[in-house]
């Protein structure tokens, strides 16, 4: 395979110094593709249908494609243009041979896109209006309307269906989630495929919990997924297929839906070099704060006095601010001075901005250079990025280095080759942390009002040596943490695909097709000694060092037939076959104790290290079929059909067939006098399919695992606790959906909207079973989820003056009700997650991703119960579902001559969470709502609950401390349980496109300077934090506990077109 992606980038490469190959003989047409504002629209189909000939539009618009002698009737031919998002066109010209015919074509855009040549399954273009099934595409221009450190997050809001939850931790995970989740404890994130070859997205979240040291690669850190890998500005579209019936062609991998991405690629560009920029430099700033009380300072019962801050003082260990009130009154503190070993009484005063000053304002600067050219035989397009990222909190970098090649090249009239290389280094430095005793947030909640952060920045150990900090019993120095306890972590990747295709006839051709994607991935660790977290206490400091590598290869041959077999009939099909391989390795090496401190490597453990090593090695082999018939183009019928053999499945069992059935009606085309002034378009479509999931590797033989260390000198190897299970079934997705397509008033109006009903059966659970056996787990086919939902986007071009006034407007909504029908029998609920006694489930009969939790304690009639003048803590409960109502997202642009303004705002509405954050901070009285109670003294005027006494049964009449009412709310889940609705400016954008003279001077096209905003504005009604969060990709979302927020983003972006 190595050898397969040196040939391509050679040939990708060759292509530059290729002359033009001679074209005696044959006619060539070429032109440009413009919209109506004058802008180039690139990647548009241009093509005579009927000679079977055509090409593709460059970057700046422009196409060339030859038509050999032996198809020309010497009179005129019909040349159609299709662009996704634009009306098509048709053109009548006389081409000549040996001469060359400009055909020009300007396209009127479309407001939600219904008709035009779109990327389907395995990677196959087709006429959308003749699909049967959901899908839809994301052309270049809007994806990259605002950049973003992931690309994933740049999807957000932009495809209905699909509900993208970004992290506010740079690099982080983003959650992906297309009609639902399918699986219970599996993966539900959807496939994505590169042109035309399946790419991992493995991700490396982090936790909410404590990690141990053997885990502190990940534990704490949320290291991001790596499909982000991918350089936005290579991308030309992305087509989003909904679910099982869109995706079916990819079998057990179809479940989740499939986002399929196709990179730019070189175009005719009559052998002249064109050269493409993007620039862009934005301010990052945390989007919120938490609101923070400055009236008392560290300590409990209004009591405070620091002698050494682990408990030597008064309430000096303790790590709240339910002491003094900061009214200058003079206490020893942490950074009084000490005097014949007495520490000295200072005055006791807020730093109202000790936690926020810690953040800082992070830059974000990205360049992708793009240099394109050829012929219509042969052509490519080399770029080259790089990212810098200054993160928001202290000595936090993040950088990314990226390159991509790809070209064509035809042979003749009947053999044609592609091939595209991606290779990308993405490194991190002090990545900051999340959760419990790691996250940076966490430090704050925990945390004395009255600590100024100067003296933290300014000296991190004392004249001694020692660590200087305000609390020595559960809290490091922040800024010691990031400058002293580095994380680094180095990913290298590389992408490549090539293919050759051969006409057979004018109607059948064939595809050989290879690709592979490959990540090398480093992750380092290094903890000084004195982290409370990590290192041994006794020694110099500790590590970890992780390394993860994973290796994709797919093979395709593909058959590809589309034929007219009558003057109203015709037939696509597919025919083909795939080999896939998967390997994947792990290894760890840690210890909590090193001799010599900064030396942070094996030789220099002084506690025996701890090594973790696994390897898996996956197969699927496939063949699979498809064949659609079209009727006069309106009625389309097409059937497709897959079959898998998995080497993760039984022997003799490890066959499963996926078939699917789907069909479109164009009724405006069936029936011409539909249209009319209201009604321009109107297509029916329906589909149906089964899909699956098959397991993970090692589920079928109970395996052992070694141990680092020996029995003597002897190996030590135990057995799994997962009971193994031979008879092992795939997951299976059934899915049904029924759709329309609608356009108004000359298309200035269009709808397209789905209603889906799917299940999924065969679960694969990890059963818990009775530890006589030997064993704690087992994995078994159990359960059944289902999933219905309606999504929808509406368009309106809303202006359109003849001043060139133009607003056009776009509108999708999404809405999925889970249900889990059945689990296996003695077992009605799975736990998802669990965090401080909340916890995300799925329960026979009910909601999938319920949150269930402690509630308060009530009496019969519904009033609350007292102890002491107290709350008190009930019965577990349902909280709520982690699952929004709906999604949505509002999309807007306004075109003013040479000015463009737009903007995006995504909903969410509906769906609980708890929140660990603002339980924390009740407790530790940081957060302004702690004042209750305590507005005149530490204890005064108090607090009386309105409710019960349990004992007296009378009402309650005792007045607490505010300090102890907060702290009486600990792990009452209910109190902290928040409706996750939200509405953010998720991107917004103002552009200028400068005259065309300044453009000349760069040998460009066009020259365009915008400014871009990201996240610039929410609203919640979530005190703290903010509402969009997440740790990882897995399942047990909804529980929240010291994320970062997002980063608000605002930025200038200098784009070059050629």
């Amino acid at each position: 395979m190595k050898r397969l992606l040196v040939a391509v980038a050679t040939l990708a490469g060759s292509m530059f110094a290729l002359p033009a190959l001679s074209q005696a003989q044959s006619a060539t047409i070429s032109g440009r593709v413009t919209a109506e504002t004058g802008e180039a629209i690139p990647a548009a189909t241009v093509s005579v249908p009927a000679l079977n000939v055509g090409g593709f539009t460059d970057e700046a618009g422009r196409y060339s494609f030859a038509i050999p002698a032996a198809r020309l009737t010497g009179g005129p031919i019909t040349v159609v243009v299709r662009r996704i998002g634009y009306g098509s066109k048709s053109l009548a010209v006389t081409p000549q041979t040996g001469a060359t015919t400009t055909a020009d074509f300007t396209l009127a855009a479309l407001i939600n896109r219904l008709e035009g040549v779109v990327t389907t399954a395995l990677g196959v273009q087709r006429e959308k209006s003749q699909l049967g099934t959901a899908q839809q595409e994301i052309s270049a221009k809007d994806l990259n309307n605002a950049h973003a450190q992931n690309f994933v997050d740049q999807l957000a809001g932009k495809v209905s269906g699909m509900t993208v939850t970004g992290s506010g931790t740079p690099g982080a995970s983003t959650k992906i989630t297309i009609r639902g989740s399918n699986s219970i404890n599996g993966d539900n994130n959807p496939l994505f495929v590169v042109d035309g070859v399946p790419v991992s997205s493995d991700d490396r979240g982090g936790s909410f919990n404590v990690g141990s040291l053997s885990n502190a690669s990940s534990a704490g850190i949320d290291l991001g997924s790596v499909i982000n890998d991918i350089n936005p500005e290579d991308i030309a579209s992305v087509s989003v297929l909904k679910g099982p019936n869109a995706a079916a062609l990819y079998g057990s991998r179809a479940a989740n839906g499939v986002i399929v991405i196709t990179t730019k690629h070189g175009a005719n560009s009559g052998a002249k070099l064109r050269t493409a920029l993007t620039s862009t430099y934005t301010w990052d700033t945390p989007s919120k704060y938490m609101d923070w009380q400055n009236l008392y300072g560290q300590g409990s019962g209004g009591n405070f006095a620091y002698v050494d801050g682990k408990g030597g003082g008064v309430n000096d260990g303790y790590d709240q601010s339910y002491g003094p009130r900061m009214n200058g009154q003079l206490i020893p503190q942490f950074d009084s001075p000490v005097v014949n070993g007495i520490r000295q009484p200072t005055p006791f005063i807020p730093h109202p901005d000790n936690a926020d000053s810690f953040f800082q304002t992070g830059h974000n600067f990205a360049n992708t250079f793009a240099v394109s050219g050829g012929t219509d035989n042969a052509n490519g397009r080399l770029s080259i990025g790089n990212s810098e990222v200054q993160g928001v909190i202290p000595n936090n970098t993040f950088r990314t280095l990226t390159s991509a090649l790809a070209g064509n090249f035809r042979l003749g009239s009947k053999f044609s080759t592609s091939g595209s290389v991606q290779y990308v280094q993405g490194t991190a430095h002090n990545r900051p942390g999340q959760g419990y005793n790691t996250g940076i947030l966490e430090q704050f909640i925990w945390f004395g009002r009255q600590v100024d952060m100067n003296e933290l920045k300014a000296q991190q150990y004392d004249a001694n040596g020692n660590l200087y900090n305000w609390n020595t019993n559960f809290h490091n120095n922040p800024y010691w943490l990031q400058n002293y306890n580095p994380e680094y972590d180095i990913r290298n990747r590389l992408i490549g695909s090539a293919s050759g295709t051969y006409t057979i006839s004018n109607w059948l051709s064939a595809t050989l097709r290879a690709g592979q994607d490959y990540y090398n991935w480093n992750i380092n660790r290094d903890f000084a000694a004195g982290n409370i977290q990590y290192s041994d206490p006794n020694y110099a400091g500790a590590f970890s060092r992780a390394n993860q590598n994973n290796t994709e290869s797919n093979v395709d041959l593909l058959f590809n037939a589309n034929k007219s077999l009558t003057d109203k009939l015709t037939f696509n099909g597919l025919l083909g076959g795939t080999l896939r391989r998967n390997t994947f390795g792990s290894s760890n090496v840690s210890t909590p104790g090193i001799s010599v401190p900064g030396i942070y490597n094996v030789s220099n453990a002084a506690i025996t290290p701890t090594l973790q090593q696994f390897e898996s090695d996956r197969r699927v082999n496939s063949i699979y079929e498809s064949g659609a018939v079209t009727w006069n183009n309106w009625w389309t019928v097409e059937a497709t059909g897959r079959t898998d053999w998995s080497s993760t499945l039984p022997i003799g069992s490890n066959s499963y067939f996926y078939p699917g059935v789907n069909t479109s009606m164009v009724l405006t085309n069936a029936m011409p006098s539909l249209k009319s002034k209201v009604l321009s378009y109107a297509k029916l479509r329906g589909a149906f399919a089964r899909v699956g999931s098959d397991a993970s590797p090692y589920q079928l033989q109970t395996v052992f695992q070694g141990s680092s260390t020996k029995f003597g000198s002897l190996p030590q190897f135990s057995l799994s606790d997962n009971l193994a299970n031979a008879n092992l079934k795939p997951e299976q997705t059934t899915s049904a959906e029924l759709g329309a397509e609608l356009a108004f008033f000359d298309s200035r109006v269009t709808l397209d909207a789905s209603y889906y009903d799917k299940e999924t059966k065969n679960q694969i659970l990890n059963l818990v079973i009775p530890p006589t056996s030997g064993y704690s787990t087992q994995a078994i086919n159990a359960g059944q989820i289902s999933n219905k939902g309606f999504e929808a986007t509406l368009g309106a071009n809303l202006l359109k003056s003849d001043a060139g006034l133009n607003w056009t407007s776009t509108f999708n909504y999404a809405r999925n009700k889970s249900r889990v029908v059945s689990l296996t029998p003695g077992l009605t609920t799975v736990v998802l997650g669990t965090q401080r006694s909340a916890s995300v489930t799925a329960t026979v009969g009910h909601p999938y991703g319920e949150l269930t939790g402690y509630t308060f304690l009530r009496d019969a009639s519904g009033n609350l119960l007292t102890q002491n003048g107290m709350p008190i803590r009930g019965p577990q409960a349902v909280l709520g579902n982690v699952n929004p109502d709906w999604v949505g997202g509002w999309n807007n642009e306004f075109k003013f001559g040479r000015v463009t303004a737009s903007f995006l705002l995504s909903f969410h509405e509906g769906g609980k969470f708890f929140s660990n954050t603002n339980m924390m901070c009740d407790q530790s009285g940081m957060c302004a709502n702690t004042l209750k109670g305590r507005e005149v003294d530490w204890n005064k005027p108090g607090i009386v609950v309105k409710g019960i006494d349990r004992t007296t049964q009378q009402p309650n009449t005792i007045n607490v401390t505010s300090e102890q009412y907060f702290q009486s709310l600990w792990l009452i889940n209910q109190a902290y349980t928040y409706d996750d609705s939200y509405v953010k400016l998720r991107e917004m954008r103002v552009g200028y496109d400068l005259p065309s003279r300044f453009a000349q001077r760069l040998n460009a096209q066009a020259l365009n300077v915008a400014l871009v905003g990201r996240n610039l504005w929410t609203h919640s009604n979530v005190p703290n934090i903010d509402p969009e969060f997440t740790y990882n990709t897995g399942n047990a979302q909804g529980l929240e506990f010291a994320p970062m927020p997002t980063n608000r983003s605002i930025g200038i972006t200098v784009q070059v077109t050629p």
